[in-house]
């Protein structure tokens, strides 16, 4: 084909709709999509279109996709309007009578932005033309002149395509342009819903999506207000911003090969919003497949062979459970949630155990560094339930890591993750979290949790280690049965030591801290009765100081439960076991709540006294008053005051 007949006598905005046209029907570098669709129906409407017959197709591109009206749409076709908008109707029937069930024109909304996503390629530096006795030497190079020349022609259109591709972009937003815009929120939300199998009321808890939607509808106003007062942005413009907040949808892969594709190494901010948003959508997505675990405990349990998850066999089934499981299990398997094999037990619920989550890994270093640094210290951590199996030195390491990051940042820095991430390992190490017992069946604190505490307290100089070293030497005075200043230690000690040292002075928490444990508790409760054991051994009252008012308040039910007198006696200020026979024995220990305020605390004429209040599990409420001894414990005080 000459160049003649390619133009045609056409104008070169003609030649260059249809160079832009043809790259969106035939994606830059082949037929590679991976990364350009979201959904797998995205995917195959993609392939439906390229299907149309040639005349439907490209008119039907133009006006359904790229917003021309039938006269341009016509011009670039070679037809009339008539004609460009019959072809395009056509093409809408074609499609919609393939999917009779599907939304088209939603799905044609999601797909414009899926290829919004095409990254042009630059046009390459023009070569020096060949002499002529180049030419002569290698007369297959003259064969290739088309081309060449289409080359040529492409990477010119493809330079300005942006101008062209998209015509009505060009202009101011308008009321037609907003209407359009307004739907695009709720398109995104509900195909993400669909796609990831979340319920309503799941939805609502991924708060980052329910900021973006306020955010949405804030830019929605202010667009409004724009038009109305003659100052609209371009469309183009405002598409843009669109986009970035439609990224809220992004999942864990999209988000990583967003981030290959735009760097975010000298932009601090847009980092630190990267990261958090990255690791809150694994943390939402995880806590979707919990609850799908729980919904549908029969195909995990036939799955489970000698006390083993054959994660072969689950995941290879997928094709066969019910929604929304389905949808779980494969987003698991295509986001790289991974599964050990070992399952934890509980009452006749099988739980799988994770080994593994998506990762930035080297993807990090497209990040601004210090947030990359952040970034590789918190995945050393991850899955959270492996904890325990890291050594002490490298939990210890990744404390030190945040710590420094924490203390150089500056006082205004509005970016939290780091000292949450801090304060949740020190959570996690010290109180067990979810991670599993601190306490062990003797009464003593579990080997792992020693170890990791030893290192912690052998490093001073930390702030961690200033926490720990009273914690480890009591301990070891009581054999790790007891600290009194383990029984007062709370994350947040550690929280506000981290911020007092980065801002130069102590802080103190402003929120009072309230003290509790929901009954039963295996962890709480063998503490409980290895103290209790102790006191009947020994009947040492001294055992009991730096105990909390609510193990005191604990150990008070437990004796008047089995109405055991002698430990009655010794739990009362004035050894009077008629002191704790007033105290509810039925529907406590079962399934009750044991709370402590500081507020509660108050002086009386005979010292200072406090309630601690016991709901049981049928909601009723009562109070065990507690007074404060000489000695400095708590012992159960007189029922009968007010």
């Amino acid at each position: 084909m000459s160049m003649e007949e390619l133009t045609d006598g056409a104008d070169a905005r003609v030649i260059l709709f249809r160079t832009a046209a043809r790259i969106i029907e035939e994606i830059p570098g082949g037929d590679e999509t991976e990364g350009l669709f979201r959904f797998e129906e995205d995917n195959q409407l993609h392939k439906e279109i390229r299907k149309l017959p040639v005349g439907v197709r490209l008119p039907f591109v133009l006006m359904k996709l790229h917003d021309f009206n039938s006269a341009e749409a016509g011009s670039v076709s070679r037809m009339t309007a008539d004609e460009a908008l019959a072809e395009t109707e056509s093409g809408y029937r074609i499609l919609s009578d393939a999917d009779p069930d599907g939304d088209l024109d939603r799905q044609l909304s999601l797909l414009r932005r899926a290829y919004g996503r095409i990254r042009y390629p630059e046009p390459e530096a023009e070569q020096p033309a060949s002499s002529a006795k180049d030419q002569g030497t290698d007369r297959r190079e003259g064969k290739r002149w088309w081309a060449a020349g289409a080359g040529l022609l492409a990477a010119v259109g493809l330079l300005i395509s942006a101008a062209f591709i998209l015509p009505a972009w060009a202009g101011p937003v308008d009321a037609a342009y907003i209407k359009k815009l307004e739907s695009r929120f709720a398109e995104e939300e509900s195909r993400f819903q669909e796609k990831v199998g979340a319920t309503a009321m799941e939805m609502r808890y991924l708060y980052f999506i329910e900021e973006a939607k306020l955010e949405f509808n804030s830019k929605i106003s202010e667009l409004e207000r724009a038009v109305k007062n003659g100052k609209a942005p371009k469309k183009k413009e405002a598409d843009q911003e669109a986009d970035e907040l439609l990224r809220v949808f992004d999942l864990p892969s999209e988000m990583i090969a967003d981030l290959q594709k735009r760097p975010l190494t000298d932009d601090k901010a847009g980092s630190q919003a990267f990261f958090q948003r990255f690791n809150n959508r694994k943390h939402e997505l995880t806590m979707i497949f919990s609850t799908r675990f729980t919904e549908h405990q029969e195909y995990i349990k036939a799955a489970v062979h000698d006390g083993k998850l054959d994660t072969e066999e689950f995941f290879g089934n997928a094709d066969d459970y019910p929604e929304p499981f389905r949808k779980a299990v494969q987003l698991m398997d295509q986001e790289g949630y991974g599964l050990s094999g070992e399952v934890w037990a509980i009452d006749d619920q099988v739980y799988p155990l994770s080994d593994n989550a998506p990762e930035l890994g080297k993807h990090a270093e497209k990040l601004e560094p210090s947030v990359a640094r952040v970034a590789m210290l918190g995945e050393k951590m991850e899955p959270a339930a492996d904890i325990l199996k890291l050594s002490p030195e490298e939990i210890a390491e990744v404390l030190d890591g945040l710590e420094k990051h924490i203390i150089d940042q500056k006082a205004g820095d509005p970016w939290h993750m780091p000292e949450e991430m801090a304060v949740n390992l020190f959570r996690e190490t010290v109180f067990g979290g979810s991670t599993g017992q601190v306490f062990g069946e003797d009464g003593t604190v579990i080997p792992e949790r020693r170890a990791i505490w030893n290192h912690f307290a052998s490093k001073p100089g930390s702030h961690y280690g200033k926490l720990m070293g009273p914690v480890v030497h009591e301990m070891e005075q009581s054999g790790w049965k007891r600290s009194p200043a383990y029984n007062v230690l709370a994350p947040d000690q550690y929280h506000y030591a981290l911020i007092g040292a980065r801002d130069g002075e102590e802080h103190e928490s402003a929120v009072e801290v309230f003290k509790s444990v929901y009954l039963p508790d295996e962890e709480y409760e063998v503490r409980a009765e290895t103290l209790y054991s102790d006191l009947a051994d020994t009947g040492d009252r001294s055992l009991l100081e730096g105990e909390t008012q609510v193990m005191i308040a604990l150990l008070s039910l437990f004796a008047a439960e089995r109405e055991d007198r002698e430990m009655m006696t010794l739990l009362s200020a004035e050894n009077d076991p008629e002191a704790l026979s007033l105290l509810p024995k039925e529907g406590i220990l079962e399934g009750g709540l044991v709370e402590f305020q500081e507020s509660a605390i108050e002086h009386h004429e005979t010292g200072i006294r406090a309630s601690v209040i016991v709901y049981s599990d049928q909601g009723n409420e009562h109070k065990i008053w507690l007074t404060y001894t000489p000695e400095g414990i708590w012992l159960v005080d007189r029922q009968d005051a007010p």
